[in-house]
C-alpha cells in the first residue's frame, strides 16, 4: 500500500517517512557518526603506517588530516534543511527532496568512510611466511 505523505515522500507500509525536526536532527548525527568512526579507523591506520615505515594512501591520509572539516557538512545541510522546512514560500517537494539529500549525503559520506578506511587493506603486500620473499 503506497501512500503520498505531506511533503511529497512516497512510503509503503504505512510507515510515515517525514521530514520532521526530529528526523533530520536524526539524520545529521548519524552523519557525524560516520564521520567520528572514519576518523577514527583513519587514526589507526596512520598508526599502523607510521609503525610499520609504510606511506599511507591518500584518501586515509585525507580523512585522517582533514577529518575535522567533514563536521562542516551536517551542520550546513541542518541548517540549510531547517531554513528550507520554515520558509512558507518553499514548495513541500523541495522540503522532501532537501530531507532526501541530507540521506543521499548519509549513504555518500558512509561510501567515502568505508572506501578511505578499507582501500589501504588492499595495497599491503601482506607476507604470509615471514620470509625475505620480496
Amino acid at each position: 500500500m503506497l501512500c503520498q505523505t505531506q511533503f511529497g515522500l512516497i512510503t509503503s507500509l504505512g510507515i510515515i517517512a517525514r521530514f520532521t525536526i526530529y528526523n533530520a536532527t536524526l539524520v545529521a548525527v548519524m552523519q557525524v557518526g560516520v564521520i567520528v568512526a572514519g576518523v577514527l579507523a583513519s587514526g589507526l591506520w596512520h598508526k599502523f603506517a607510521t609503525s610499520s615505515g609504510m606511506a599511507m594512501p591518500t584518501p586515509a591520509g585525507l580523512l585522517y588530516s582533514y577529518g575535522m572539516v567533514g563536521f562542516l557538512i551536517p551542520f550546513a545541510w541542518l541548517t540549510l534543511a531547517l531554513l528550507l522546512r520554515r520558509s512558507s514560500a518553499v514548495s513541500d517537494d523541495v522540503k522532501g527532496l532537501s530531507f532526501g539529500f541530507g540521506i543521499l549525503v548519509l549513504i555518500a559520506l558512509a561510501l567515502f568512510v568505508i572506501y578511505a578506511d578499507v582501500s589501504p587493506v588492499f595495497r599491503i603486500m601482506w607476507r604470509m611466511g615471514g620470509g625475505d620473499d620480496a
